[in-house]
């Protein structure tokens, strides 16, 4: 008797071919992240820094070289113009906010339209310049919660209304956050004093800084932009986006 020969079972590609697939893909999404530099330790590290981390489709890979809880150095490799470029220096910094306040007690006084500034000293510049307040944003705050947190802790005023002047790139080329700018009115004085925290877990609370405040006429805060008093240019960013707004220019209050 003669048997018949049996074919062996062939492999099924219609169900093992989806499986390589996805496969491949995890295989090359991982490969690309360890690439740009996810997981790398910095070749220097201060502190910790748990803001902000940026990379676009241009990255092809990243190395860390110095960090604090402010910010971090980073070395990127990008691919410009069909041309590799493999010392962009890159800086990944917190977002911050900026608010210019009204003077809750403006119309009051001389029934004419106020808002409250700073005459500060900063680091950067040795001499003094007008400023607003700002912050950076804490981990697990949006811009709003900030802003009114900032407010709060540098003028002791709570603000029923935030209006946006927009979401500014510090710089476009190298990082360095968002700034997100408001205008405040409706403010009021607290019931309850609140000074800055000293916690250690707050990004922005080591930064020393010896402010006067005083508050301007609208005319005032006006001349001051247009001379340059606002050295800082997020500051004067900011106060420019206001004196643009049309409300500023409603009946005085």
């Amino acid at each position: 008797m003669i048997h018949g020969h049996r074919r062996p079972r062939g492999v099924n590609v219609a169900v093992l071919l989806p499986t390589a697939i996805a496969i491949l893909v995890l295989v090359v999404a991982i490969t690309k992240l360890f690439a740009r530099g996810v997981g790398n330790e910095c070749k220097i590290s201060l502190s910790d820094y748990n803001g902000p981390r940026y990379v676009s489709k241009d990255t092809v890979k990243t190395a860390c070289l110095v960090e604090s809880k402010w910010m971090r150095l980073m070395q990127h490799s990008v691919v410009l113009g069909g041309k590799m470029v493999n010392d962009w220096l890159f800086i990944d910094y917190h977002d911050r906010i900026n608010v210019l306040v009204e003077d809750p007690d403006g119309s009051r006084r001389d029934n004419r339209r106020r808002f409250l500034v700073f005459r500060q000293k900063k680091y950067a510049y040795e001499g003094e310049s007008y400023a607003i307040v700002g912050g950076i944003i804490e981990p697990g705050e949006n811009s709003e919660e900030a802003a009114k947190r900032e407010v709060l802790e540098e003028m002791d005023l709570n603000c029923g209304r935030l209006i946006s002047l927009g979401r500014y790139r510090t710089d476009v080329n190298r990082g360095m956050g968002w700034v997100n700018s408001f205008l405040a009115t409706e403010c009021e004085a607290s019931s309850k004093k609140m000074t800055a925290t000293e916690n250690d877990s707050e990004v922005g609370a080591a930064d020393s800084e010896r402010q006067d405040m005083m508050s301007i006429t609208l005319d005032e805060l006006r001349d001051a932009a247009r001379k340059g008093r606002f050295v800082e240019v997020q500051w004067s960013n900011t106060v420019a986006q206001a004196l643009l707004y049309p409300e500023m220019y409603s009946e005085e209050r």
